[in-house]
């Protein structure tokens, strides 16, 4: 799924999108808890997108680490408010259609972003119902089909304030 331009060239293989940024954080606010403000995750979203020289307003779409937990869920979500600010994009989760993978989730939703990049779609957050009380936003729970999908952020994130997000964006974009 993921090698170099060289080699794709090599293979005479167009690319299907690229890893423009990235970005680790290790906040270790608590063994098996984000800190509430969602320091992590907004330091992990706010760097993978300056390493690609990307605003918050170039990204269409956010793929969520969502495990429908509610200290993940809202720390994650406050992440999003201060990153986006009142421009949130369209966000969601896409464990409720695999499931929590555990090592495998950050490679399985790198997937779905690429997806979302191809067909220009956006995917909803499947049983979701009512908005949190601790946040202004809610992820997208209809498929948006035809979207304009260019920049995508996927975010894990794990045990002891490990945050990983990734920038994925469109192949010669």
């Amino acid at each position: 799924m993921l090698e170099s331009e060289s080699f794709a060239n090599s293979r005479k293989a167009r690319p299907m999108a690229v890893l423009s940024g990235w970005c680790n954080t290790n906040e270790a606010f608590h063994p098996t808890s984000p800190s509430p403000e969602g320091d992590g995750a907004f330091e992990a979203m706010r760097k993978a997108l300056a390493m690609c020289g990307l605003a918050p307003a170039d990204v269409q779409y956010v793929n969520v680490h969502g495990t429908a937990t509610l200290n993940n869920d809202v720390s994650e979500g406050r992440a999003l408010e201060r990153l986006f600010g009142d421009e949130v994009p369209s966000f969601s989760s896409t464990k409720p259609f695999t499931g929590h993978t555990l090592a495998a989730a950050g490679a399985i939703e790198a997937i779905y972003s690429v997806l979302s990049i191809n067909r220009q779609m956006i995917w909803p957050n499947l049983n979701f119902t009512e908005r949190m009380e601790e946040l202004r936003i809610s992820p997208e729970t209809r498929l948006l089909e035809e979207s304009p999908v260019k920049n995508v952020v996927s975010n894990s994130f794990g045990f002891g304030g490990n945050n990983a997000s990734l920038v994925i964006s469109k192949y010669g974009n």
